[in-house]
């Protein structure tokens, strides 16, 4: 066991060598490495990061106008859709070919898996059309 114990303190030590002697050979590479090209790779990090959370958030916006989509009366037409991913709303105005038709769209939207709730507003009902407001109070994981 003693013998052991001095094979792995010598084996350390060794290991503790080789990682300053690592150690020394990096901070030479980052010394010698220019200012200039530090700066363009990390803007080139930066660019690469923002461009990866503009495809995933593209994706997710992608996906909930796909479930909206298919769940959308054929007899609405959307004018306007505006989302706010923070407070988990997603607000849909559009015209339909009657009252009775907006209501089928707001059933229609409150069983989507992740819906919460779905509150119809400003509805005017014209002549031969009505316009409307839905607000759909989504989960968070709506989105995702």
């Amino acid at each position: 066991m003693i013998g052991a114990k001095f094979g792995f303190d010598f084996l350390n030590q060794r290991e503790q060598k080789v990682i300053a002697e690592y150690d020394k050979k990096i901070s030479e590479a980052k010394e010698s490495f220019p200012i200039e090209n530090q700066k363009a790779v990390l803007t080139f990090e930066k660019s690469v990061k923002n461009l990866k959370v503009l495809l995933e958030n593209k994706i997710k916006t992608s996906e909930f106008l796909l479930a909206i989509a298919g769940n959308t009366h054929k007899d609405i037409y959307f004018t306007q859709l505006n989302s706010n991913v923070n407070e988990g709303l997603i607000e849909i105005n559009g015209v339909a070919k009657n009252l009775a038709v907006v209501s089928q769209a707001a059933t229609a939207f409150s069983q989507i898996s992740g819906v919460i709730d779905v509150e119809v507003k400003n509805v005017r009902d014209m002549t031969s059309t009505a316009t409307f407001t839905l607000n759909l109070k989504v989960n968070p994981s709506f989105f995702k």
